[in-house]
């Protein structure tokens, strides 16, 4: 079991940033696809998502969300932490094999409730393109 992450609210400054580097490997795309039956054939099928205008299988969106869960919960905030909201904005696909670098910085902090609320950016660490965007709002819970 690895060890997460615990910062507490007071911790936490407006404006910092944290970054970590996550793969879209084979486990990763496989796991989604068992898990939840997605089975689209733009997520599946090389030659569809081809002829669909994508280069390849276009990764489910879900993965940048799992990879925002695990992000928040082992290395930002950490243990501590809940996300009570998303919204990402998808710019670009991905695709299997591509690395993405989740940037969060800290953009507000609410004393009522102990939340911060983050603003992400999903990168391709390759390209530099903006894969996805948005904002989460965490609540840091007291241990």
């Amino acid at each position: 079991m690895h060890c997460a992450a615990s910062y507490s609210f007071q911790q936490i400054v407006e404006n910092s940033e944290f970054s970590k580097l996550y793969r879209i490997n084979e486990t990763v795309y496989r796991a989604l696809v068992e898990a939840f039956g997605d089975e689209s054939p733009l997520h599946i099928d090389d030659e569809y998502a081809r002829r669909s205008g994508f280069d390849r299988r276009v990764m489910h969106g879900a993965i940048l969300q799992g990879f925002l869960s695990n992000f928040v919960g082992m290395h930002f905030p950490g243990k501590n932490s809940l996300i009570l909201s998303v919204c990402l904005n998808y710019h670009q696909p991905s695709y299997l094999g591509d690395e993405i670098i989740l940037t969060a910085r800290v953009r507000q902090k609410t004393e009522t409730g102990s939340a911060v609320v983050l603003e992400l950016k999903f990168r391709n660490a390759a390209a530099g393109t903006l894969v996805a965007s948005g904002k989460a709002q965490v609540m840091l819970r007291n241990d």
